[in-house]
This record gives C-alpha cells, sequence and structure tokens, in this order.
C-alpha cells in the first residue's frame, strides 16, 4: 500500500509535518477579501507583520431579535381603533376594495327637522379625507354655525309683512344687480397691450406705493414693508424687465390703494375720476395674474399680489357670490403651497416663517369675510391648519437673512397691533363654532378673551395714533359681535328670550352702532374710513330697527334714534363729498329705508307731537316715490302694519363674522 506522503509548504523542508489548519479564514484576510492559507499564524499576516486574529477569538455577533409576535399585534390593534375613530373603513381596507365616499342620508327626517339636515347636508357629503373628518368630529351642528339661514332671516326681516314684491329678496336682488362676476380674472381674454402700458406714470408709481402704506398696510400687513419697498424702487427704473411676480404684486398695489382713497383725492392726485383708475388697475391685475399663470403657481409673491386684487374687490366691485369662490382659489393654491403648516415645523428662514404666518392669516380672515357676505358659509374653517400667528413685531425687527427670530415685544404696541387682534378673535370663534358650553360659559370666555386684548394690546394705545383709536374700536365692536353669536338661535323665536337677554342684544347693538359712528364723525381715521365704511355693523342696524317698532319711547329707544340720526347724518356728508357711492336705486336701501319708516311710525303713534327728524321725512318721500313707481305695489290703504315675528331683531351674520362690510348703505350703483 502506498504511503501518502504531506506536501511541505512551499519553500519549507519535505520533513516539517504541516500544522492544523483553521477552519475559518482569518481577520484580516476576511475584511481584505484575499484567500487565506489558514495557518496560524497565516501567510498574509507574516508578510504584512500584523497580528493574525482567529474569528473564533473574538466575541460572538448579537443576533437580531425577532419582533415578538403578540407586541406586534397589539400594537396594530391600538393603530386600528384609532382609525376607526377617526372613520376609516378597517374591513373595507383589509379587503383590498375602493372604500366609497360617504353619501347623503335619505332617511325620511320629520318636517320640523328637513331644513335643519338639508342646510348641512353639504358639508356632510365632501367630507372626503381623515382630516376634515377629524377636524369635524366634535363640531356642534348647530343654527349658529349655518350662515345660509341667517341670510335667509335677514332678508326674510328685510321684506317686511306687506308682501310688496318691491321689497322682496333684498339682499339677492342687490347682488343681483352688479355688473361684474368675477369671471374676467379665470376667462381672461387675451389682449396685445403690454404690460408696461398699464403702469401708471413713475412719479404716480410712488404716490400709489404711498398711499398704500398709509391707508392699507397697517390694517393688512401682508408681507413686509421695507423689502416691497425695494422691489417697487428697482422694477419702477426698469419696467420694460421687472418680472412677472413683482408686476403682479405691484398691480395689486395699485388697485388696492386706489380703492382706499374718496372720490376727491383721487381727481387732485390723478387727474380723473376713481371708476375709471379702479377699473384700469383692477383690470391691469387679472391680465398679470393671467400673465404669471396664478393657478399653476406657487409663488409666495403671486399669491400675495392675488389676495390684494380680492381686497380691492370688497366694496361691491365684484357679486359676493363670485368673490366667494374667487376667494377659494387663493385658499387652495395656500394649502398646495403648504402655508396653512407653520414653517418653524420644516425649518425654514424666519423671515420665510413670518411672511407665510402673514399670507395664510390674511388669507383665512378673507375668506371668512367674504363667505359670509355671500351668505355660503365659511368654507377655510372646516380645515385644519397649524399655521401659529404672526409675530409682535414691527418691520424694522425683520430682514430676509436673519438667522434667529427676532423677540416679540410683551410690553408696548407694534405695527401688527390692528391684525394680530383680527387673528386673536378670529381663533377664538373658531373654538366656539365646536363649543357645546352653555351660553353663560361662552359669555365668561369671551370676557376674558377681552381682558386678553386690554392687557396684551389695547393698554398700550395711544389715543393720538389713529390706528390705535381704530383697533379699540374695532376690538370692542367684534366683542359685541362674539356676544351676539350664540344668541342667533333664540332670535328666530322670540318668545324664547327673556327680558335680560333683550336688554343685553339691544345694548350690544347700540354699542356697535355709537362706536362706528364715533369713528365716522373723526376726520383722524380719514386714511381708513374705506375699512370701517365697508364694516358697518349691519346686523345691529336691523336688529336695532326691528326692536324699535315695539320698543318706543324709555331712555335705551332714544339713545338708539340719537345714534341713527348721526349715522345718516354722517352718510350724507360722505354722499356729499362724493367719498362713498349711494345707491338710491338698489333693493337693499330700499328694504332698510322702509324698515326705517315702519320704526319711527311706530314711534310717533305712541308718541303723537314728537318732532320728525329730517331723514326720515326724505326716507318717507323715498319710500312714497318707489312704492309709486312700482307697478305691483299694493294700495297703502289696503297696506296692513303687521307687527314684525321677530320683534327682537335677527342678526345679519353669525356672531363674529362681518357681513355688514358689503352693505355700504346701499349697496352696489
Amino acid at each position: 500500500m502506498a504511503t501518502t506522503t504531506s506536501r511541505a509548504p512551499e519553500g519549507g523542508s519535505p520533513d516539517v509535518p504541516i500544522p492544523n489548519r483553521r477552519k475559518h479564514p482569518c481577520v484580516l484576510c476576511q475584511q481584505r477579501k484575499v484567500k487565506c492559507d489558514r495557518t496560524e499564524p497565516c501567510a498574509n499576516c507574516t508578510k504584512a507583520r500584523v497580528e493574525c486574529i482567529s474569528p473564533s477569538t473574538l466575541p460572538p455577533k448579537k443576533r437580531k431579535k425577532r419582533f415578538p409576535e403578540a407586541e406586534l399585534l397589539a400594537r396594530l390593534r391600538r393603530y386600528e381603533d384609532h382609525l376607526k375613530a377617526y372613520g376609516a373603513d378597517i374591513d373595507a381596507i383589509n379587503s383590498g376594495s375602493i372604500i366609497p365616499l360617504p353619501v347623503p342620508i335619505t332617511t325620511k327626517l320629520p318636517d320640523d327637522c328637513t331644513e335643519s339636515a338639508d342646510s348641512h347636508a353639504p358639508a356632510e357629503q365632501h367630507m372626503r379625507s381623515l382630516a376634515i373628518r377629524r377636524s369635524l368630529k366634535h363640531t356642534n351642528h348647530t343654527p349658529w354655525t349655518g350662515v345660509n339661514e341667517e341670510f335667509r332671516d335677514a332678508e326674510d326681516i328685510l321684506q317686511g309683512s306687506s308682501g310688496d314684491e318691491l321689497y322682496d329678496k333684498p339682499l339677492t336682488r342687490t347682488y343681483d344687480a352688479i355688473h361684474s362676476d368675477g369671471g374676467d380674472l379665470l376667462f381672461c381674454t387675451p389682449t396685445n397691450e403690454r404690460m408696461i402700458d398699464l403702469h401708471p406714470p413713475t412719479v404716480q408709481i410712488f404716490r400709489l406705493w404711498q398711499k398704500f402704506l398709509d391707508n392699507v398696510n397697517p390694517i393688512v400687513k401682508i408681507f413686509h414693508a421695507p423689502t416691497v419697498q425695494l422691489q417697487i424702487l428697482e422694477a419702477s427704473a426698469d419696467l420694460e424687465n421687472v418680472s412677472k411676480e413683482t408686476e403682479t404684486l405691484m398691480f395689486g398695489i395699485y388697485a388696492t390703494a386706489i380703492s382706499s382713497l374718496s372720490e376727491p383725492e383721487c381727481t387732485s392726485m390723478f387727474g380723473e375720476e376713481k371708476e375709471v383708475l379702479r377699473t384700469r388697475y383692477s383690470g391691469a391685475a387679472r391680465q398679470a395674474l393671467h400673465r404669471a399663470g396664478l393657478l399653476r403657481t406657487s409663488n409666495l409673491t403671486i399669491l400675495q399680489g392675488f389676495v390684494l386684487y380680492l381686497l380691492s374687490c370688497l366694496n361691491f366691485h365684484i357679486d359676493p357670490r363670485s368673490l366667494f369662490c374667487l376667494t377659494g382659489i387663493a385658499v387652495r393654491i395656500g394649502q398646495r403651497m403648504g402655508l396653512c403648516y407653520d414653517g418653524a415645523n420644516y425649518g425654514l428662514q424666519p423671515f420665510e416663517i413670518e411672511m407665510r404666518r402673514r399670507l395664510w392669516w390674511q388669507i383665512m380672515l378673507l375668506d371668512f369675510r367674504v363667505a359670509e357676505v355671500s351668505g355660503a358659509g365659511c368654507s377655510i374653517l372646516t380645515h385644519v391648519w397649524t399655521t401659529k400667528f404672526p409675530l409682535n413685531v414691527n418691520d424694522s425687527d425683520l430682514y430676509p437673512d436673519m438667522r434667529d427670530a427676532p423677540p416679540e415685544h410683551t410690553s408696548g404696541v407694534t405695527e401688527m397691533i390692528y391684525v394680530l387682534q383680527q387673528c386673536e378673535i378670529t381663533s377664538h370663534f373658531n373654538k366656539m363654532r365646536s363649543s357645546h358650553d352653555a351660553l353663560h360659559i361662552k359669555d365668561k370666555k369671551i370676557d376674558e378673551l377681552a381682558a386678553h386684548l386690554e392687557k396684551t394690546y389695547l393698554q398700550y394705545c395711544d389715543p393720538s395714533i389713529p390706528l390705535h383709536v381704530l383697533s379699540i374700536f374695532m376690538s370692542r365692536a367684534r366683542i359685541a359681535k362674539l356676544h351676539m353669536g350664540p344668541r342667533h338661535p333664540h332670535l328666530i323665536s322670540s318668545t324664547t328670550m327673556n327680558v335680560e337677554e333683550k336688554e343685553g342684544l339691544f345694548s350690544l347693538s347700540l354699542e356697535m352702532m355709537e362706536n362706528h359712528n364715533a369713528l365716522m364723525s373723526s376726520s383722524a381715521m380719514k386714511s381708513f374710513f374705506w375699512h370701517i365704511v365697508i364694516n358697518f355693523p349691519f346686523p345691529a342696524h336691523v336688529y336695532l330697527l326691528t326692536s324699535l317698532r315695539t320698543r318706543v319711547q324709555d331712555e335705551m329707544a332714544d339713545r338708539a334714534w340719537a345714534s341713527f340720526e348721526e349715522f345718516f347724518r354722517l352718510r350724507m356728508m360722505l354722499w356729499e363729498r362724493r367719498e362713498n357711492v349711494r345707491a338710491k336705486e338698489s333693493a337693499l336701501h330700499a328694504a332698510l329705508s322702509n324698515l326705517t319708516v315702519k320704526a319711527w311710525d311706530a314711534r310717533e303713534k305712541a308718541r303723537p307731537g314728537i318732532e320728525v327728524p329730517g331723514v326720515i321725512s326724505k326716507l318717507r318721500g323715498e319710500v312714497r316715490k318707489r312704492k309709486a313707481q312700482s307697478p305691483k305695489h299694493v294700495p297703502a290703504e289696503t297696506e296692513t302694519e303687521t307687527p314684525p315675528q321677530l320683534v327682537d331683531g335677527v342678526s345679519g351674520e353669525c356672531g363674529f363674522g362681518t357681513r355688514c362690510y358689503a352693505w355700504d348703505y346701499g349697496g352696489p350703483g
């Protein structure tokens, strides 16, 4: 039998026995991915003069621990429970089937519940996302949240009890009479006119910018004025090469500035009538928005220009129902850009965070106001947003390249005082919409808000500064509106109100009227007249007139009529100076004139021989003239002066809303 001889290693003696070989390569050879001879030490480690480490000498690697199945299942169950709480259909998701959208309830309801269910059905039909379902989960669907109901109530009380078609649906007919429906923004007809030809001369550009800074910027604060001023200076020097974004913003500024001016100011500064200037720059703003691709944009500057254009249309320049749709476009663009989420959570620069906050809150305030004046109900408050309030700082505290956010002013007033008050009151209103608290608890929370506003802002106001005075009076008016809001369901049925509630509502309405008159009578408020006029307390006006038909001779009634006389005197001064357009032929003006005359007739009947104010004589003449011209009017001898069913009045808005701003005592021209 042949003997097998072991082969000696290369270069070694054939008589030297071969050492035991290792099962695994050494650590170094494994790392270098080279062949190891598995000796001790191996040739590679010997040649490299390093220690040869056997894998068997190393501590064993930790094996990945398998996730306990019980814990995994427990987590899944918790996730499913939370999803079910938000309305998710877990069984449908697990089966992989298409999840159907919620369908309207078709169950037969009692007759007295039909109207309420129908008024809220559209909102429930469109709850398609979990975010919306979550935000609406605890919403209390009461008549207070149904602005459509309140819109109809206002029309009913203005129509009166005579059945005359002259006063039928005054709000709707007034809106129908407005010439523009806003469609030229979405369906803009291309023109061959160059954009540079639509700009005003350079001197007028600076005049319009200065008027914007004086009249609009203090109560809007949509951007950083020093930065925009530099952009306007650069653009005005070379209008041929101005960017689409800056051009859109400039035309938005032009349109808003013109809307804030009176007729005499336009004539003296620009040599043209206000309506001519407004039409020109509003049309140019639409052309600029179309050219900039508004519907596809994610540019902050373009959206700022669009919001300014919408602000310039608030005073019946566009049918409020159409303006509501256009405002919805701004909301959707803002949501697509992520403005509804606070930029601080995404690592943005402090300056950009602040500009996004300012723009989002202005969009929200605008949408809320336009929704109420259109009678459509607010759309944005049904969505979730995390955007914080803008900082309580001046523009001088901000600059584009800043690395850290400036500290907020904890004492003293900043340029943001007016805007921040609006934000805080709107935020509080949004919380009240979903609150199930009793009325006295809501009143207590509103009083706490008023105390917070007083402590944070108003106590530092200087009565010699117009913006501070405006902030004080507007804050009082909005707090009064908040108090009126939860009581709206009780206004529909006067039998449910006790004497104390009636007195409280009358007092709140009278306070709002007197605050408005105080602002209108102040020459220091001239820069903000455009804003004061479009924020007229319409619900308070209607409530007082309706109540005065039964409340004819007490001290509060005397104060109310004195307030009405002052109101008409101030409005006539505006009409005479042509600072405001008087629309004598609008259906809303006719209905309000008729309601005023009927209220005075009741007072005159209870107090024979009382002196008739001049304004009542004028309104009586207008009412008689309209009835004589109406082909279907009811003869005077057959008219019935039945007291109104809503003797306590009716609110024309949902508490805080500003539908009143659309009523310029007479509506559109």
